[in-house]
């Protein structure tokens, strides 16, 4: 399969796209095209005016900012199925981070205009913009509040009880895989990587983590999360 054919089959397994009807998909294709980026390079910069709707089809995309001393700061990892760059695309302005590849990663970008126009005419679909929209800022601001009130040892812990399947009980033993490179997730919980990287040695100090690469073993959820509380 070529990839203008792939286009409306990866559009129907977007979730902000779901339950369009055909001829809405259909016109969304008609204007869709396939990006591939390598990792390390940009998506869109800073400051770039925004065509359109990126959504990651495979990989993984990071937004960020970086500071004058090369810093970065980064606010949100975008995984499959994703979309970013909504700010921008709504009030016609300037994307206000950047976007680069953590991974070697496929995309798909929806053209503006086509979409503004189906916006327009289709208010469910509206609706549901609005509401992947409100989930986004409601993610935001729960990151801002753990930024103020949380210690990083807490905001590790949360992170790390975050990425526990819905399946496993409190009392379970469970093994997570952290979701993208270390550097990362230290700046998205607003760390150093050398920050992140003593609080990991220092919960497997006290036997609550027990650290494997990408993978982290819990032995005991409740006691990490008592232990969490226990910090406040």
């Amino acid at each position: 399969m070529n990839a203008r054919a792939e286009v409306p089959v990866m559009i129907e397994g977007v979730a902000l796209l779901q339950g369009l009807e055909k001829p809405i998909r259909e016109r969304l294709a008609a204007e869709a095209s396939i990006l591939t980026v390598s990792r390390s390079d940009a998506v869109f910069r800073q400051g770039e005016a925004c065509a359109g709707l990126h959504v990651v089809i495979e990989g993984q995309v990071k937004l960020l900012m970086r500071t004058g001393n090369g810093h970065e700061k980064v606010f949100e990892v975008i995984g499959p199925n994703e979309t970013m760059g909504e700010t921008a695309l709504f009030l016609g302005l300037p994307y206000p981070v950047a976007a680069e590849a953590v991974v070697d990663t496929r995309l798909m970008h929806l053209a503006k205009g086509t979409l503004l126009r189906e916006l327009a005419s289709d208010s469910m679909f509206a609706l549901r913009v609005i509401e992947s929209l409100a989930r986004r800022l409601n993610r935001h601001t729960e990151d801002l509040k753990s930024y103020m009130l949380l210690s990083g040892t807490q905001r590790v812990i949360c992170f790390l009880l975050q990425e526990i399947p819905d399946v496993f009980s409190a009392t379970d033993a469970v093994e997570v895989t952290l979701p993208t490179r270390k550097g990362v997730i230290a700046s998205k919980l607003n760390l150093t990587q050398e920050h992140f990287s003593r609080i990991l040695r220092d919960l497997t100090a006290a036997s609550l983590i027990e650290v494997a690469g990408a993978r982290i073993r819990i032995p005991d959820v409740a006691r990490l999360r008592d232990y969490q509380m226990a910090q406040e």
